[in-house]
């Protein structure tokens, strides 16, 4: 009975499938150890083994929740769950439930959700996922109850069925949330494993999960992340609680693992003021937008030389976390109308420390929920950001935009190799003369060369 076996072959596929391309379409995800006291390792369960009658009422109560948010849907097929009713009245035992006790005294299905909603889809006489009639169907040994639904049993069978008892671990409320979620993570009998993110969602019901719900539907992070299967998953939610984390506490109140970080703000504002909700869906709105204006497309993804060319390309599939944290949190900061003057400035910057500074490139690479690198990443963009921001605006040395998409438009082609420049994020604009020399920032005095080649020349004058 194990719950693999409920789905069908391709579904399984699909869903590993769709675990993968998930851990192909990110990174700058890997996290510390988690740092536990022996208290915090305590793990409290009771094993009251109810009667299947007892978690019917406890359904019927509301206070066996069936359906978590991270869980997948009901997909067991009639066969298999008429089976499943047909194993009780034979008396085969059936594999453990999980549950996990929220703080009302409920029970979350962390394992077994697919048994316990066949059964009692079983006795309520319909599925409760689509309200179709569940008449038992497929049995091989009790032949003459197919075609009948739970009312139409003999009395006996009935209570045989209520009488039986199932095999059930509660996780007790007491427990420490971190080591909930490291036993949440083992109990994985499903095709697809739940992330960390699917997990928060029955750990931290309240209102705080449930403006990350609102917020996931932000139209301007969807367009800029456009990844359905993050949605689907629910690594929207995590992102966005990942962002309000560091909005929080800022890196220099950040303590690993990245896991625990978020789950100790999320836990310490479970249920925030209504103040609050408001202060946090304004943060990530204006956060969001001056991100789009800014980086658009190209947010939260990394920009790397193709070394056989030393031009530089995007990673456009990929959404790197490390980059994400930044770019969200630094402007938390300033006001759209700080920021606006200096796009093309802070753009430039971010592109020039993400292929050519290597302390910056490891940051966003090497072991990224360290202390150390979470520290140095944010103080240097922190660093060039306030540095671009505090400049006139009107800076003689920078060519304004304008220029570099007269000239890419005209001819994209480098003038110190000679090569065609594919994009126009790996261009830049040249003095002919050196402003050092007194060349002026005019297009006159501007040409256009791979972002590669002109840092080359530079460091070659």
């Amino acid at each position: 009975m194990d719950e693999k076996l409920d789905m069908t072959k391709e579904e399984i596929l699909q869903e590993v499938d769709e675990s993968e391309i998930i851990k192909d379409d990110i990174e700058g995800m890997d996290d510390e150890a988690l740092e536990l006291t022996q208290s915090q390792r305590e793990l409290y369960t009771d094993k009251p083994d109810p009667s299947i009658e007892s978690l019917y009422n406890k359904y019927t109560r509301g206070k066996l929740i069936l359906q978590p948010d991270y869980q997948r849907k009901f997909v067991m097929k009639s066969q298999v769950a008429s089976r499943l009713i047909e194993s009780i009245l034979l008396d085969i035992p059936l594999p453990t439930v999980y549950l996990a006790e929220e703080e009302d005294g409920s029970w979350s299905v962390i394992d077994g959700q697919q048994r316990l909603t066949a059964i009692i889809s079983f006795i309520n006489g319909k599925f409760l996922y689509d309200n179709k009639e569940f008449k038992l169907s497929g049995l091989n040994v009790l032949t003459e109850l197919n075609r009948k639904a739970f009312k139409e049993l003999s009395t006996e069978q009935q209570e045989k069925i209520f009488n039986t008892a199932i095999r059930a671990i509660v996780i007790l409320k007491k427990s420490d949330d971190d080591i909930k979620f490291e036993i949440f993570e083992r109990l994985n009998t499903g095709s697809t494993p739940l992330n960390e993110d699917e997990i928060r969602n029955t750990i931290y019901r309240g209102k705080y999960m449930n403006l990350l719900n609102e917020l996931e539907e932000n139209d301007t992070f969807d367009n800029i992340v456009d990844k359905a299967n993050f949605k689907k998953r629910m690594l929207y939610k995590g992102m966005i609680l990942r962002f309000f984390a560091f909005y929080d506490k800022s890196h220099e109140g950040y303590k690993p693992s990245m896991k625990q970080f978020c789950n100790k703000h999320l836990k310490r504002f479970r249920n925030m003021d209504d103040e609050q909700i408001e202060e946090y869906r304004k943060a990530f709105k204006d956060t969001i937008d001056i991100v789009n204006m800014v980086f658009g497309k190209n947010a939260f993804r990394r920009m790397v030389k193709d070394e056989k060319s030393n031009n530089y390309k995007w990673i456009s599939t990929r959404i790197n976390m490390a980059l994400y944290d930044i770019q969200m949190y630094g402007f938390t900061k300033y006001k759209k109308e700080q920021i606006t003057p200096y796009m093309d400035q802070i753009r430039d910057a971010m592109y020039d420390l993400m292929t050519t500074n290597q302390d910056f490139i490891d940051a966003i690479e090497m072991r990224t929920s360290s202390t150390d690198m979470v520290t140095r990443r944010f103080r240097m963009w922190l660093d060039k950001l306030k540095e671009i921001v505090d400049t006139p605006a009107n800076n003689p040395r920078i060519f304004p935009r304008e220029i570099k998409e007269k000239l890419y438009a005209e001819d994209p082609t480098c003038k110190l190799c000679g090569q065609k420049i594919l994009s126009i994020d790996d261009a830049q604009v040249d003095h002919i003369l050196p402003f050092s020399k007194g060349g002026q920032t005019v297009l006159e005095n501007a040409q256009l060369a791979h972002r590669y080649c002109n840092q080359h020349k530079s460091n070659n004058e």
